[in-house]
């Protein structure tokens, strides 16, 4: 098998991953790398690509520019370009996707065979691999990592103000991607089973995907047990030794009494992970403050002041209640650490001291930290919700507690650095069991069954083009440059300017083709290009991109309607909304087309409160489907694979048309995906306010004049810009 994962934030690399260094790179970034290069070494998998971003940026390491690196021989990480050269962080990236999404679809046409699977991580991800799930037929396989619902309730329970969490961390942007995701995906896979059914249960779409809970592994080569140091003849590399060494070093600069026993934390400098409750928990109880030192790693760091407000914020704020409870020479704060040598040595210093790992995060989605913390030997206090509980389940080398009772939390570590015979005990359990629940040989073979199983089960479109298209595909394979427009009020509604722009195109036709992506029927279509004598013409994408017609030989493509048809259920659906008296089905007979189902809304409720009663009882049947609604009264229900958009990234990939020599042109929002992404997108001047936030995109050009005109100004300008280039 041949398995494309997607992981676009963050920086990601193969050797010296770099982790805590800001908000985007957590252990995610490293779940990420361990996971390609074990599950790529498994018999069953020829090769693995991980796919990201590319990143040439000053501020970071120029690795991060390279378009290939090998991570072992059956699998590298690929990077592709998109949004600019500069890191981004996450929030950030959600208008630049589109792009990503042909980035990676050229980089498959440039393959020699489709991957089997395509596997997202993080929502980001999980949006551009549905694409390509839905473009070549692949079986989409996500992994959430975190989620927007959760995180959108934890940003209100700060008090933070709404439009501010809306602008800051495109939290709608994120949670409209999910639910999107969970309609679609073939696969689910969780850490835990909290994350499954607590996270994952906020969703509308949460049951139509199968899940499958595998908790990640732990690297336990690196993260080896603190008592090898003490035995002799076991073999402990120099890096590993060198790290040890440097650690200690760094530590006694803030400790008086470096010998105490540590109470140890590690996480980015994230208000979610509330480090300040774990210093007023120590600064407190002088009791605590007597038996031992208080280590916290909170990421890494060269100036608090030019850090992302949020990080800076959380690093204030632990110096100033170091400073509030005086903890000089009992607290240390380092600045820097190396995420791939120094963090296994953390923890065995922390062990050796007979010490304890701490972490009062109210809630864990599943948290690797603990895993690690119990391989090295080293026992752990944690919140009583979330992943630590299948953690203290799995490995039972932690005590569970409310974080919220700071004194429970305090009890917790005195207990453990005070009772010997319970330090052992935790101590030990974790070394052993870790090595049975939490290793990466574990958790792949798991993996590998669960998508043999979905490999059986899952019926892939065939690209292949047929026979019949020989005639038609010869004169789309001479072609350089395609059009696609919108009929209504972009093609049409000058009728005088419809002759100039066809006039150009046939012009151009020995290198231009030309064809138009429309809401309207088949026949309404051919009727309405007849009557303006537009009879040259390669795709017609007809009723809002459930249909693809190849107009000289009035083909249809078969593979498309076997590509959109997957977990399409139009007679559950029509059973769905029969119960709504408000909405009856259209009457003209070519509105009902076998992937489009098409009502009017009547005057008696209004659109804004009918809408959210057809989502939600189409929801509550577990039915996959996509809704548009337009112009007040028409709504149309299309199998979830269906868009303008995408039914023209099926013809790109189909046809070898290379996506950025594609113009369309559209003037509403019903064709706001059919331009955005690499196509270069006209908006003819007549356009409808909803795409007002697409002006300076990079590859859409606002026409100054209305329809057919603007159109031909689209393609002038862009060719302008080709020439001088």
């Amino acid at each position: 098998m041949y398995i494309m994962m997607i992981n676009i934030h963050g920086l990601v690399r193969g050797q010296n991953v770099e982790i805590g260094r800001d908000a985007d790179t957590g252990g995610q970034t490293r779940y990420i790398i361990e996971l390609a290069n074990s599950l790529s070494l498994q018999p069953e998998i020829d090769y693995l690509d991980l796919v990201t971003r590319k990143i040439t940026d000053k501020r970071v390491h120029s690795s991060y520019g390279n378009e290939r690196e090998e991570i072992n021989s059956k699998a590298s990480i690929v990077r592709l370009s998109c949004g600019g050269k500069n890191y981004i962080r996450k929030e950030k990236l959600w208008p630049h996707l589109d792009e990503f999404t042909d980035r990676v679809i050229e980089y498959i046409q440039s393959q020699n065979r489709l991957p089997d699977f395509v596997h997202g991580h993080y929502a980001d991800a999980g949006y551009v691999a549905s694409h390509i799930a839905n473009l070549f037929g692949i079986p989409l396989i996500f992994t959430g990592h975190s989620l927007g619902r959760n995180k959108l309730s934890f940003l209100k329970s700060t008090g933070m103000d709404e439009q501010k969490i809306r602008s800051h961390y495109a939290t709608e942007t994120r949670i409209e991607a999910e639910e999107g995701i969970l309609a679609q995906a073939d696969l689910v896979i969780t850490s835990t089973n909290y994350e499954k059914e607590s996270l994952y249960g906020q969703y509308e779409h949460r049951e139509i995907p199968r899940y499958a809970t595998i908790p990640p592994g732990a690297d336990l080569d690196k993260f080896f047990p603190y008592y090898y140091y003490a035995i002799q003849g076991t073999e402990i590399d120099e890096e590993a030794k060198q790290a040890h060494h440097r650690t200690q070093t760094e530590l006694k600069r803030f400790l008086f009494e470096p010998d105490k026993p540590l109470i140890m934390s590690l996480c980015r400098p994230d208000s979610r992970k509330n480090i300040d409750i774990l210093i007023d928990v120590y600064g407190k109880n002088k009791e605590l403050q007597a038996m031992a030192n208080l280590v916290i790693f909170a990421g890494i760091r060269d100036d608090i002041s030019t850090m992302e407000e949020g990080e800076r914020q959380v690093l204030t704020d632990i110096l100033l209640a170091m400073d509030k409870y005086d903890l000089y020479g009992k607290m240390a704060i380092p600045k820097y650490h190396n995420p791939q040598s120094d963090v296994p040595e953390m923890y065995r210093i922390a062990a050796l001291s007979q010490g304890v790992f701490v972490s009062t995060s109210y809630l864990e989605t599943f948290g690797l930290t603990f895993i690690e913390a119990s391989a090295c030997g080293l026992p752990f206090v944690a919140t009583d919700k979330g992943g630590p509980v299948d953690i203290q389940k799995n490995c039972q080398s932690g005590v569970l507690t409310d974080i919220e009772d700071t004194d429970s939390v305090g009890q917790a570590i005195i207990r453990i650095l005070t009772e010997s015979s319970l330090w052992s005990d935790l101590s030990e359990k974790g070394i052993n069991n870790t090595r049975k629940t939490y290793s990466w040989d574990h958790h792949c073979r798991t993996y590998i069954g669960e998508i043999e199983k979905l490999k059986k089960g899952h019926r892939k479109s065939s690209f292949a083009i047929e026979r019949e298209y020989y005639s038609i595909g010869k004169r789309i394979h001479s072609l350089k440059e395609m059009l696609i427009v919108d009929i209504d009020d972009t093609l049409l509604g000058d009728d005088e300017a419809v002759r100039p722009l066809m006039a150009y195109m046939n012009e151009h036709s020995d290198d231009m083709g030309f064809g138009v992506a429309t809401g309207r029927d088949i026949q309404s279509t051919r009727d309405v290009l007849s009557r303006y004598g537009i009879d040259k013409i390669e795709f017609i994408i007809a009723s809002v991109g459930s249909e693809i017609y190849y107009y000289d030989k009035k083909l249809y493509d078969r593979g498309w309607s076997s590509h959109i048809k997957y977990k399409w259920k139009p007679d559950q659906i029509q059973d769905a909304l029969r119960g709504f008296e408000w909405l009856k089905l259209q009457e003209n007979p070519m509105a009902q087309r076998e992937f489009k189902i098409s009502y009017i809304l009547d005057s008696s409720i209004p659109p804004d409160e009918a809408i959210p009663l057809i989502h939600t009882e189409l929801m509550n049947r577990k039915l996959s489907y996509n809704l548009i609604h337009s112009h007040g009264t028409y709504v149309d229900i299309l199998p979830s694979r269906v868009s303008k958009g995408k039914a023209i990234r099926y013809l790109s990939h189909k046809w070898k048309l290379p996506i950025q020599n594609i113009y369309t042109a559209g003037n509403s929002g019903n064709d706001r995906d059919m331009l955005t992404g690499s196509m270069k997108g006209i908006v003819v001047g007549n356009f409808e306010q909803e795409l007002n936030n697409l002006k300076n995109r990079k590859w859409i050009y606002f026409s100054s004049t209305p329809f057919a005109s603007g159109v031909l100004e689209g393609i002038r300008h862009w060719k302008s810009l080709k020439q001088e280039d």
